[in-house]
């Protein structure tokens, strides 16, 4: 049996059927982009794939699964999208994906004020043949934060090296490029097979779903809304549990029978003949 890990996280969308936002961004069909934000959870990803690598294509199953965040145990949570890895990149590795026609879309993405908003919105500064820093091209994450670091900056490099990279402009540039790996720890995009991404509908939480979740978290009290259970305030009041860090990570069995499901059970996805 083939290998599957699932990284389950609260997408900030409150709308149980419709993903707001430019990421994650539906390319075609076939393919999902995911760019910027989500920060935590992407720094994990590039300690555990792209430490070491520019670009990896994974040779286990990994699929990310995104459910609407919820205000109240009375609201609806339905799963916005899901899709399996296939290719982990730097921005600066992605950035060669405008080339292909099918990821055209990513050049130009235009807001009814004509701004291009594209996720991929950074490419590479190459100084001797070296990535030195990044140039920001389109106006995705375009605010500065307090402490003068622009938003885009921050997806990809960790702003506590600040004294390491110097911003002008539209263009970051590392003081050293031989430390870029211990700068740019948040230098990571994907490429998803699209298995499922709402568009005006999501995907309800069938009992499977929710039975797999209270599995993967015993005693826990789990239901369709509160998939992350339910505890005790201090006051003795009952509270539904948010997500704890970046995202969940959900492996052996109980991945392997949620993947089963879900693949069965899709709308509109075809499961490719094994």
């Amino acid at each position: 049996m083939e290998r599957n890990e699932i990284f389950l996280y609260v997408d900030k969308s409150t709308d149980p059927d419709k993903i707001k936002g430019m990421v994650p961004f539906r390319v075609s069909d076939r393919h999902i982009f995911f760019g910027p934000g989500e920060t935590r959870f992407r720094a994990d990803l590039w300690k555990r794939f792209l430490a070491r690598t520019d670009d990896f294509v994974p040779n286990v199953n990994l699929y990310v699964i995104a459910v609407n965040d919820v205000r109240s145990e009375n609201d609806v949570r339905k799963i916005l999208w899901l899709g399996r890895i296939e290719r982990f990149m730097t921005f600066a590795v992605a950035y060669s994906l405008l080339k292909d026609p099918e990821f055209e879309p990513l050049i130009n993405v235009e807001d009814a004020k004509g701004n291009n908003m594209s996720p991929l919105h950074l490419d590479p500064v190459d100084v001797a043949g070296r990535l030195s820093g990044y140039r920001h091209r389109s106006d995705y994450h375009n605010k500065t934060s307090r402490d003068g670091i622009p938003e885009w900056v921050k997806d990809v490099a960790d702003p506590r090296m600040k004294r390491d990279f110097g911003v002008a402009g539209k263009e970051m540039l590392l003081a050293d490029v031989s430390m870029r790996r211990k700068i740019l720890t948040r230098d990571c995009c994907f490429v998803l097979e699209n298995i499922f991404f709402a568009q005006g509908e999501g995907m309800e939480l069938a009992d499977k779903f929710v039975s797999l979740m209270s599995e993967w978290q015993p005693g826990q009290n789990v239901d369709r809304t509160g998939i992350f259970g339910y505890s005790k305030d201090r006051n003795g009041k009952t509270k539904m549990n948010k997500m704890k860090g970046s995202h969940m990570h959900i492996r052996w069995r109980v991945a392997d029978a949620m993947i089963d499901y879900l693949l069965d059970n899709t709308p509109g996805y075809e499961r490719p003949l094994e």
